[in-house]
């Protein structure tokens, strides 16, 4: 069994320092009471873009919004993924963090990433494929869907909006994924009531059952601006089975165990990967068609 935890937090906006310092004592806290994965939403470090949506104000009382949310990103070499390396191995847990990361190579680019932390060490990061309205304006966009060795399985990582090209879960099952967390920064505006308060089931459900992988949905909480930010982070089962999931917006974890026996029996009864029929697929669609 593993222990999966996910931590819906209020990120404070381009406040880094006070951000990682919260995430310590969650992965500090969780560690005691047994995680073997904990997870963090889409955007830990920074907060979300601002505006937050097309034509709304800045928030921020920053003088060069761009500026101070390139500051804001972490080195992905520098001292504040290291720390949290130091954390994974002294704890013997595995992290996932929704970051905003600097380019490696490339002055001034940032990315919107997941980055993976296992006891040995940082495994790698997954950069945001598919980009939300103002995202746009700040990121580069992620060109790969890779997967990782973790936890005794294989894992991939997805953030946000991406959940919403089926592609991007099949393409990591389909290299070997029984695990996929999705970090979020999934908000909508703090006047207006939740118009669907089981939208990540459903969409979580859905990634879940077309591919046999657990799906783990972490989204943050808070306000910021005019906008509150969802929470309702969530687990799914690979046969759709809602493991746990917290129905709030309030700051809080989300505590499940993933038996990953679980993957082989639903893959096996079901037949979803031997009945695939690929050839008729990419015949259908073929190259850039959707």
């Amino acid at each position: 069994m593993i222990a999966a935890h996910l931590v819906q937090f209020d990120v404070a906006p381009l406040d880094p320092a006070r951000n990682f310092a919260r995430m310590a004592e969650f992965i500090r806290a969780e560690a005691a009471a047994g995680a073997d994965l904990i997870l963090f939403p889409e955007l830990s470090n920074t907060g979300y873009v601002e505006p937050l949506v097309p034509g709304g104000p800045f928030v921020s009382a920053v003088p060069h919004y761009g500026e101070a949310l390139c500051a804001a990103c972490a080195e992905p070499g520098g001292k504040e993924i290291a720390a949290l390396a130091a954390l994974a191995a002294e704890l013997n847990v595995t992290l996932v963090a929704g970051l905003g990361l600097r380019d490696a190579r490339l002055a001034g680019v940032i990315h919107n990433a997941s980055v993976l932390i296992t006891p040995e060490g940082v495994a790698g990061h997954y950069v945001k494929t598919h980009q939300w309205q103002t995202e746009k304006l700040y990121f580069a966009p992620g060109d790969a869907l890779p997967v990782f060795p973790a936890l005794g399985t294989r894992l991939g990582m997805q953030i946000c909006y991406d959940i919403r090209f089926p592609e991007v879960t099949r393409a990591l099952a389909a290299q070997g994924a029984d695990i996929v967390t999705s970090a979020w920064a999934s908000f909508g505006a703090d006047s207006a009531p939740v118009a669907d308060e089981d939208l990540f089931v459903h969409r979580a459900y859905t990634r879940a059952v077309e591919n046999g992988v657990f799906f783990l949905s972490c989204n943050r909480v808070g306000v910021q601006g005019d906008q509150r930010f969802f929470g309702r982070s969530c687990a799914l089962a690979p046969d759709g089975r809602v493991l746990g999931r917290l129905d709030h917006d309030r700051e809080d974890v989300l505590r499940v165990a993933l038996d990953l026996a679980e993957v082989a029996r639903y893959r096996s009864f079901t037949g979803i990967w031997a009945d695939r029929r690929p050839d008729l697929y990419a015949r259908t669609l073929g190259p850039g068609k959707d």
